[in-house]
């Protein structure tokens, strides 16, 4: 009886709820969650143009630092040293390219080693177990030490 009564209860509250959604739902709700559609879209547009003219303010003054770097060095006689030392980072840097290419290289080399051990794995099948083999092993190395 009292489990009959709790299910009618929480039947009921859940009859109440479906109502008051029922009742929310349709042009009115519609509208309002449109209204908040088209709020939310022109907050990210606002940021958006916000983004943009920040970033412009970054490419406005790459510019002007170049512009003055290139003013510095022209009036000091100095593009020659220049060029030079930034083919030296360029050099550097395609070395450093070229180290990390050979060290790629090198650990493919190791992958083959690994798989050259699965080889010899593959010899188990044949009917020693490897319980067969260490006993094969130890018997031989055991030999090895009684002639020396």
């Amino acid at each position: 009886m009292a489990n009959t009564k709790r299910i009618e209860k929480r039947l009921q509250k859940v009859e109440d709820w479906a109502k008051a959604f029922e009742k929310e739902t349709g042009p009115r709700q519609t509208m309002e969650n449109m209204n908040w559609l088209v709020g939310q879209t022109r907050l990210l547009g606002e940021r958006l143009q916000q983004s943009e003219g920040g970033v412009q303010e970054l490419q406005n003054a790459l510019t002007a630092n170049s512009q003055v770097l290139n003013q510095f060095l022209e009036q000091h006689d100095m593009v020659r040293d220049w060029q030079m030392f930034l083919e030296g980072l360029q050099a550097e840097q395609e070395s450093q390219q070229e180290d990390e290419n050979n060290a790629v290289q090198e650990s493919g080399s190791e992958e083959m080693d690994a798989q050259e051990q699965t080889e010899d794995g593959e010899g188990m099948g044949e009917g020693a177990s490897e319980g067969d083999q260490d006993t094969e092993e130890s018997q031989e190395e055991n030999n090895e030490e009684e002639t020396e």
